[in-house]
């Protein structure tokens, strides 16, 4: 991995943490539901969306810094989380700059530590990490809140869509490994024009809609095509015409079904009450939009392999081979 690689991943990284940190001092208690009434209804804890997507968005860095090491990313992610919800409960509103500093510099010093570990590169992880990161960041480019006027919805929803945008190209080109440099040189076009573009869709559509949505479909198939060219190589009309079928296909059909899933399983409404917030009323939902990207992502990576759309570094073992 290139030193250039380490230090646009730190960066990520660093401003992942800086994110967070905003979205537990400042977003998350202007979202909370006030007075002795009060209660929640759909969307209102779009905040922890947005902050638990930036984590995401962490893992995933440590993951590719690794060169596709599993267990010490997945470790400090539940570190962030353990940390997101205890601050959520006490219900922190002071200290931002100290805690997106802390942040930040907690998240550059792992950054450092996974960046020398030594480990053997599994291509196979990286490109999952690589689809995650994108199906990820079309999810939070949607995020949603009560009112859709709230202050910092737009931006932090930009912002953490960027982020997982920028890491789903960076993914893909430690994932094409020596082989893939000359294609690692379209990773600074793409990564700039990926990073942009959940800032243009948030601020064209600042409302919900079925346009909206649409751009939000179109964000992932783009950022899975250049993830595809950047890990496998050059590809034909005809694949690029499959991988937008199936990334169609299994990001809307599975979305929708872990969707209901959720919503029958009420998950979002245990981490609600671990956090000490406000319940959701019964006529809503409690739901978390962006953890749904994880499975989605990962089905989706190993259905692209699966076809012959995945890295070629090793092409002779599956993506499940290689994550073995």
């Amino acid at each position: 991995m290139g030193n250039l690689n380490r230090l646009v991943l730190t960066a990520l990284a660093a401003a992942s943490a800086v994110v967070w940190a905003i979205g537990i001092t400042v977003l998350q208690p202007s979202s909370e539901p006030t007075g002795p009434d009060a209660y929640g209804e759909n969307n209102t804890y779009w905040a922890r969306e947005i902050r638990w997507a930036a984590l995401i968005a962490l893992v995933l860095v440590l993951i590719v810094l690794t060169r596709g090491a599993i267990r010490g990313p997945l470790a400090a992610g539940a570190a962030g989380l353990i940390a997101d919800l205890a601050l959520d409960r006490i219900d922190k509103d002071s200290g931002t700059v100290e805690l997106a500093v802390g942040a930040a510099v907690v998240a550059v010093l792992f950054c450092v530590v996974a960046a020398v570990a030594r480990t053997v590169p599994r291509p196979g992880v990286l490109f999952l990490a690589a689809t995650v990161a994108a199906v990820t960041s079309g999810i939070a480019a949607g995020t949603e809140s009560p009112t859709d006027v709230e202050t910092g919805l737009n931006l932090g929803s930009a912002a953490v869509a960027s982020i997982l945008a920028v890491i789903a190209v960076v993914a893909a080109t430690v994932a094409a490994g020596p082989v893939g440099r000359g294609r690692a040189r379209l990773a600074v076009p793409v990564g700039v024009l990926a990073g942009a573009v959940p800032w243009a869709l948030r601020l064209a559509l600042p409302q919900p809609g079925g346009l909206r949505v649409l751009g939000q479909l179109v964000l992932v198939i783009l950022l899975v095509a250049a993830v595809a060219t950047i890990a496998r190589g050059r590809m034909s009309s005809r694949d690029y015409l499959v991988l937008a079928a199936v990334t169609t296909g299994i990001t809307v059909v599975l979305f929708y079904g872990l969707l209901i899933a959720s919503l029958v399983t009420n998950v979002g409404a245990v981490f609600t009450r671990l956090a000490a917030n406000t319940e959701i009323n019964e006529a809503d939902e409690d739901v978390i939009l962006v953890l749904l990207g994880i499975p989605v992502g990962l089905v989706l990576g190993l259905a692209l392999d699966r076809i012959g759309i995945g890295p070629r570094q090793v092409p002779e073992e599956s993506l499940l081979d290689r994550a073995a």
